[in-house]
């Protein structure tokens, strides 16, 4: 299977779905127009916290790797998720990193969606609900296309798509549905051209129903 097609079968799998360590990539910083994730990342850090292994397919080797971070509640001393990491395909690296906040909430996850150890795929949540996506579908280690999400509804997606380390086009959507498209064609980063979406094509309208013939009178 080609690494694009990987790409795309992986952006479907649910992150709540790792084994020695991952050899994975810290992300770069984006191109130049990118607002890249500067996220805490710390909460994935082993230092001073618990780390609960498990084994999903019982071969002896962990899996799963819980992260617990000490908190004081009350007076009491108490553990909390802070991360959670993930093998998905069981070859001892890890592939998603999920990261959550003091309540429980996911702030942010990682995932390695062709399994080479490097980051692919960044969701930034705010309150755990997704503001952002952040993607490499070239695997340059860093992002080439944003998606920017209001009440996780798709308002806006930025590309790099000449790879040059710029935005040079924009997707601007309505009620989730595509508006427009807007190039840049100067190089200056902004949008110099738009082309709008065409209107949705209208269903049509149903038949309507064959008239009842007329009842017999009977004699």
């Amino acid at each position: 299977m080609s690494r694009v097609k990987v790409f795309f079968a992986c952006c479907t799998i649910v992150c709540g779905c790792g084994g020695g360590e991952a050899q994975r990539s810290k992300p770069k910083t984006g191109p130049s127009g990118f607002q890249v994730s500067k996220e805490d990342r710390s909460r994935c850090d082993r230092k001073n916290k618990k780390v609960v292994p498990l084994d999903l397919n019982q071969d002896q080797e962990p899996d799963v790797w819980k992260i617990y971070m000490a908190k004081t509640e009350n007076g009491a001393k108490v553990d909390v998720l802070s991360c959670k990491e993930q093998d998905l395909n069981f070859d001892g690296r890890r592939d998603i990193w999920i990261y959550y906040d003091d309540v429980g909430n996911r702030q942010m996850e990682e995932m390695d969606l062709d399994f080479d150890g490097k980051v692919d795929l960044v969701t930034i949540r705010r309150g755990g609900k997704v503001i952002r996506k952040e993607l490499d579908t070239n695997y340059d280690g860093r992002p080439d296309i944003l998606q920017h999400f209001e009440e996780e509804v798709l308002v806006r997606v930025e590309r790099d798509s000449n790879t040059n380390g710029k935005i040079d086009y924009w997707e601007y959507y309505e009620g989730g549905d595509l508006d427009r498209v807007g190039y840049d064609k100067d190089g200056d980063g902004r949008p110099d051209e738009f082309d709008r979406a065409p209107p949705k094509a209208q269903p049509a309208p149903a038949a309507p129903a064959p008239e009842a013939p007329p009842a017999e009178e009977k004699s």
